[in-house]
């Protein structure tokens, strides 16, 4: 943290990215007046809300991804607005535990017939017409409460627990879904293709695998046209409650070769065709806890801009998750440095709790960043 020569080339790449970002094309209202984005993911927060800004004023933060009941908290907000932080609104959408509770026939099923679940990581059935309904309507009613910039889509995908997927893992072993019969009857429907007659009282395995043996690609399409309808739907109802709010999208971080296509074959997330329906992308490129290296998340950010042209915005993890693999500080600076390089909008931390535990990556975000004070606006 002492190195002059880390703290002048830190400068450097703070001033680099406000000159990229103040005059990217299309950027406007994404990058702050003070250069890139850099955010917290936040989702409840006891403490004092003033010494909360005045923190994330001294680190150079200026934007928040913030769970619905602190985003209505009328203190917080009015503090937000104050200090110009832009806010995210974290909706998650096909991830319900108090629905799946209340009414476990709304789960997703796997192709081996099985509930769509892998410890906390459970899933929503993403073509059942009354819950999707019931989803939209609570955009609506959030939008209206929160007010915030941007809705923020989360779990908005088919399963898959991404997070403990591995660069060793096969096409083959990752879960596919959703074989429900909501599923299979709009997937056949939409598709134009038909189940054998002999499998009309099969098992749901069975069925499953006569679809990814002879429809595979249908299957996949299908999916991500289904992911892609319910964003679109969810960001025209945002835009009818409050016209000028943007659409962020989670998205799972692999790229177009990794796992054989897998980020369209499994999660259904075809970012050429969301690109277009939302204003940012935001991968959640948690390197260390899917064992890859710092420089990985610079890798997909670029992979989702080459391919999209849009703007992305990628989230990297504070701390380890998962795995007790060392997570050094030197990886996590490593990690800030990558994610700010062009053509992202900036570095979202997952999560403020993590961060505000950690001082010595407090110190380090401000070594990669400069002096906040010192930049234009403040």
């Amino acid at each position: 943290m002492k190195n002059k020569a880390h703290k002048r080339a830190g400068g450097f790449l703070a001033l680099s990215l406000l000159f990229l970002f103040s005059f990217a094309p299309g950027a406007a209202g994404a990058a702050t007046p003070n250069g890139p984005m850099i955010g917290v993911k936040i989702y409840e927060y006891a403490g004092s809300f003033s010494k909360l800004f005045e923190e994330w004023h001294s680190l150079g933060v200026n934007t928040a991804f913030v769970g619905a009941a602190l985003g209505a908290d009328p203190e917080f907000k009015a503090l937000a607005k104050k200090n110009g932080i832009t806010t995210f609104l974290i909706f998650p959408v096909f991830f319900d535990d108090a629905e799946l509770e209340k009414d476990p026939g709304l789960y997703a099923v796997k192709s081996d017939g099985e509930r769509a679940e892998d410890d906390w990581v459970k899933f929503v059935c993403p073509t059942r017409e009354d819950y999707r309904c019931r989803k939209i309507e609570e955009a609506k009613r959030l939008v209206r409460e929160v007010d915030p910039d941007v809705l923020s889509l989360d779990f908005m995908r088919f399963f898959v627990f991404w997070e403990q997927v591995y660069p060793d893992r096969t096409p083959e072993s990752l879960p596919n879904t959703c074989f429900d019969t909501s599923c299979l009857e709009a997937f056949q429907k939409e598709m134009n293709v038909h189940l054998p007659e002999d499998l009309a009282g099969a098992k749901t395995a069975n069925k499953a695998k006569w679809v990814l043996a002879n429809h595979a690609r249908e299957w996949t399409e299908w999916k991500c046209r289904t992911i892609a309808g319910m964003v679109r739907l969810l960001a025209a109802a945002a835009h009818e409650v409050k016209p000028s709010i943007k659409i962020n999208i989670h998205t799972v971080p692999w790229r177009k070769g990794d796992f054989g296509g897998g980020i369209e074959a499994v999660p259904g997330q075809d970012v050429v065709r969301l690109a277009p329906l939302v204003d940012f992308i935001s991968p959640m490129c948690y390197h260390h806890m899917v064992r890859r290296t710092p420089a990985w998340v610079h890798s997909v950010a670029q992979d989702i801009y080459d391919r999209t042209h849009g703007r992305v915005l990628p989230s990297i993890q504070v701390d380890k998750a998962y795995i007790d693999d060392p997570y050094t500080l030197a990886q996590f600076k490593e990690a800030v440095t990558e994610a700010l390089k062009p053509p992202s909008l900036g570095v979202v931390f997952w999560s403020w709790d993590a961060l505000n535990k950690a001082p010595d990556r407090k110190e380090a975000l401000k070594a990669v960043l400069g002096d906040p004070g010192s930049r234009p606006g403040r």
